[in-house]
């Protein structure tokens, strides 16, 4: 059995707005021209979309039009819960499942992400966790900074 991936990130937003910036602002802080589907052809997305409601899709938009699916929301709870299943490119047979949680630390949002399920890749399972143990790292990365850049209105 392969243990789940965790990360910790402390994040300079309440969490609401942690969350709205996880969700809705995904599109502003996730790397896509080297974590999508597109950079695997070299290329970088036109959009990532993350719905607000369970049972919706998590895609993305091609340079040449093609929408492709990254996983589906199976728990959506603003500002504080967040749960969804992880297969960008694949078919949902092959999903992971990855959870955040969002918890107010005083001065900020502590955001615990955990990603699991690795084990229904069968072979594939150990190199893919451990591919996802430094995406993690760089994704997470970009959303810090995301988050520390003043919003503009």
């Amino acid at each position: 059995m392969i243990d789940p991936i965790e990360k910790t990130i402390t994040v300079p937003l309440n969490p609401a707005d942690a969350f709205a910036l996880f969700t809705d602002g995904i599109d502003k802080w996730w790397p896509g021209a080297t974590h999508s589907v597109s950079a695997n052809k070299g290329k970088t997305p036109k959009k990532i979309t993350f719905p607000k409601q369970k049972g919706g899709d998590i895609t993305e938009l091609t340079e040449d039009g093609d929408t492709v699916l990254w996983g589906r929301i199976i728990a959506y709870d603003p500002g504080k819960y967040l749960a969804f299943s992880w297969f960008p490119g694949k078919s949902d047979a092959e999903a992971t499942v990855v959870t955040v949680t969002f918890k107010d630390t005083g001065d900020g949002t502590q955001c615990d992400l955990t990603h699991g399920g690795f084990d229904i890749l069968g072979d594939l399972a150990d190199a893919v966790s451990t591919s996802y143990l430094t995406g993690w790292d760089l994704v997470l990365g970009n959303y810090c900074a995301a988050a520390k850049v003043p919003v503009m209105t």
